[in-house]
């Protein structure tokens, strides 16, 4: 419910904004083809997998271990935001890496940051993500889940609002004041630059590209985001590779 409700937020903003609006429109059916899809897998698919298939599996795999880990909510809720959170930028990184860069090249393709592009991804893509495997396995262990979920759902949000172009002025108040501890739009949109796309890794935190000397966040916003993939929508759906001279890792 959280999750649907920030959507609807950040979609109703997106058009009531010229400029969101203006960028949203100029879209091609391409481009909304292959978002939509990822939608449909990250939004409904890879909710419906951990709370079905992942549970399953571990119900089979460790069935004495179910509901055995009982953490007061606080706990659990942090468990998610900040364990998972720095699993998450280790993942993130490796998806960048010369391996796994073409899984995750069509994320980078976005020519402007808006709501619709946070899942725009190869399909099989999302199997590679720690959130699917993770979070269904803490589901599963938890004997109290709910602030678990509570804290994911939490995280998909500020993973939308992340992705949006609703970028603060940079070096202004606000934006000083969250980016001590959150990753804000104008990170995340340094994080999509045709230059800087190997920063900014954190979902969540800024804490651990801090840690990690991977965090970027200059007095200017980027004027190029983005990278030519020259596929055609199957193969960005399902087949993402190419030459390997034509790729650009992000590193």
């Amino acid at each position: 419910m959280i999750i649907f409700a920030s959507f609807i937020i950040l979609a109703t903003l997106t058009f009531l904004i010229k400029e969101a609006r203006q960028l949203v429109l100029a879209r091609n059916i391409r481009d909304w083809m292959i978002d939509a899809a990822g939608l449909l897998v990250q939004g409904i698919a890879v909710p419906l997998l951990q709370i079905t298939l992942i549970y399953w599996l571990f119900s089979l795999a460790l069935p004495q271990a179910k509901g055995s880990l009982g953490l007061s909510p606080l706990f659990a809720f942090l468990l998610n935001f900040i364990f998972v959170d720095y699993l998450y930028y280790w993942n993130h990184r490796l998806l960048h890496g010369k391996s796994l860069w073409k899984a995750h090249a069509v994320h980078h393709t976005a020519e402007h940051l808006d709501l619709f592009i946070t899942s725009r991804n190869t399909i099989w893509t999302s199997f590679l993500i720690v959130y699917l495997w993770v979070n269904g396995l803490f589901i599963f262990l938890l004997k109290d889940p709910r602030a678990f979920i509570l804290s994911a759902s939490i995280t998909a949000s500020l993973d939308l609002w992340r992705h949006t172009s609703f970028f603060f002025t940079p070096n202004s108040f606000a934006h000083r004041a969250l980016a001590i501890f959150l990753i804000t739009p104008n990170e995340h949109a340094w994080h999509h630059s045709s230059k800087q796309s190997g920063k900014n890794f954190g979902a969540n935190l800024s804490l651990w590209d801090r840690l990690h000397a991977t965090y970027y966040s200059p007095a200017t916003l980027p004027q190029v985001l983005g990278i030519p993939l020259n596929l055609n929508i199957t193969r960005k759906l399902l087949f993402p590779f190419k030459d390997k001279a034509s790729v650009n890792y992000g590193n």
